[in-house]
């Protein structure tokens, strides 16, 4: 047996055998071993199909949320992901039996996190699929943003709005979550002309061909149904503010979220293409609601640590995966920025657990190579736990 066997068996026996208590010194001494670098863990695609709907960029690995949620509550547990994304946690955590609250203001971000509870049967969804009619001749290209228009062939963009209108009508998430997420990309699967999987750059010399919309949406969901999961759940997605949140004060066990990374990534802009097939047509008035701009980012991390202390359970956990900020010549750790910040309200921090970033999995690694990797500075997610003392 190997080491790495030995430590995973080890929090396998632990979680099995000992009460659980659900206390910040066991919780880190849990955290530090890493659960999720070991075996089958560490692959990205690690977890049920649903969790590869949509790309998001700076999404948590499905292995780390489903150990954070299986570290940090227990069954029938209210987890609070106030930041939820594409809802990594929150279906993590509904697989565990705990019920899962998600709260996001990114309308692309929503709608594929609100496709993962969205569960018909495979028969259900391609049935519809194969019977629905498309009137492609209705489709108002004039309408259509040059920046839509660009990627696409015309009879592939045609049938992509027309299906897209025909999703909406019916009322199906979970369809318009499979459509946004094969709109564009860089494999024959994708609708577009070959683009970034996530940020759609397109290639000058790659010319947009047909490519039938309905069954490559069959192909799609075919391939999020490749393993199982429940049909049924208790758990919800909100349209909502982490600053504003819609829920009755100490009614949340614990908090286990990826905050957005204090200006080092633009969820918007990122997937700005998505967000114009969605019909967002006001993305700088939306970009300004968020919260990801450096000036104001600690600012509006104290309005959030107020509503968590507001809705989390007394000495319950609140639980953040943080990236750090390259600040000029000076890496900022967000982690113990946050902290300091928490503590003003009400919150006691336990531990702040460095988790690296394998270079391998970095993007830089399409930048610079193979060759000189090792020269490269670190990059860290930082787990910070900290409890609401009330």
């Amino acid at each position: 047996m190997t080491s790495e066997d030995k430590t995973y068996a080890s929090i396998q026996t632990c979680l099995v055998e000992e009460k659980r208590e659900i206390i910040p010194k066991i919780v880190v001494s849990k955290l530090e071993k890493k659960p999720w670098t070991i075996g089958k863990y560490r692959k990205q695609t690690w977890g049920v199909s649903l969790h590869s709907i949509g790309p998001y960029v700076g999404r948590m690995k499905p292995s780390l949320a489903h150990w954070l949620v299986r570290i940090c509550s227990e069954t029938g547990d209210v987890v609070l992901d106030p930041f939820c994304g594409i809802g990594t946690v929150p279906l993590e955590a509904d697989l565990l039996k705990r019920h899962a609250i998600g709260v996001e203001l990114n309308p692309y971000a929503l709608v594929v996190a609100k496709a993962k509870f969205d569960r018909k049967s495979l028969t259900e969804q391609i049935e519809w699929l194969r019977q629905v009619r498309l009137d492609i001749d209705s489709v108002d290209l004039a309408a259509i943003p040059n920046a839509i228009k660009q990627f696409y062939d015309e009879r592939t963009l045609r049938e992509l709005f027309a299906l897209k209108e025909k999703i909406k009508e019916a009322s199906n998430i979970f369809l318009l979550a499979c459509l946004l997420a094969i709109s564009h990309g860089h494999r024959p699967q994708y609708l577009s002309s070959v683009t970034g999987y996530i940020v759609p750059h397109k290639k000058a010399k790659n010319r947009p061909v047909y490519k039938p919309v309905i069954p490559k949406m069959i192909q799609k969901v075919k391939r999020m149904y490749t393993s199982s999961f429940p049909k049924q759940t208790s758990s919800e997605i909100i349209n909502g503010d982490a600053r504003k949140l819609p829920l009755k004060d100490e009614t949340v066990n614990v908090v286990i979220s990826s905050p957005p990374y204090y200006s080092t990534i633009d969820y918007l802009d990122s997937n700005r293409l998505r967000l114009a097939i969605l019909g967002v047509e006001e993305q700088r008035t939306l970009k300004s609601e968020l919260i990801q701009h450096a000036k104001s980012y600690l600012e509006n991390m104290e309005k959030v640590g107020l509503e968590l202390y507001r809705v989390l359970k007394p000495r319950a956990l609140c639980v953040f995966v943080l990236g750090d900020f390259p600040k000029q010549k000076v890496v900022v750790n967000t982690a113990e920025e946050i902290s300091k910040v928490f503590t003003k309200i009400g919150f006691s921090t336990h531990g702040i657990v460095a988790d690296e970033i394998p270079i391998m999995k970095r993007t830089v690694v399409k930048w610079i190579g193979t060759e000189g990797l090792k020269s490269y500075p670190k990059k860290f997610d930082r787990i910070l736990i900290m409890r609401a003392d009330k």
